[in-house]
């Protein structure tokens, strides 16, 4: 008797879509790039990065820009769930 369907271990491997995060500094890398002529695909290929992805990148230059500015001071930390983004201002105090 023949089987209908072939078993779980013959199945085809499913490939899951992985999300990156791209940290700041690694935007300002592609900007900078980006700015002094290189080519988008060099980029993407030196970076790792998908096509779209340092497109928009490039395209939101000034608001990465802005944002790198403001947050010097602040870091975040993600819950285990990666959901929350709990901001917290670090600031430098000076004891006499």
């Amino acid at each position: 008797m023949s089987q209908k369907h072939k078993s779980a271990s013959h199945s085809a491997i499913q490939v899951k879509n992985l999300q990156k995060t791209v940290s700041t500094e690694e935007k300002l890398d592609v900007i900078s790039l980006f700015e002094k002529g290189e080519r988008i695909v060099d980029i993407c290929y030196n970076a790792r990065l998908a096509h779209r992805s340092v497109c928009t990148i490039c395209d939101n230059a000034d608001r990465i820009k802005e944002s790198a500015k403001c947050s010097d001071n602040i870091k975040c930390h993600k819950s285990e769930t990666g959901n929350v983004c709990l901001c917290i201002k670090t600031t430098t105090v000076l004891l006499e």
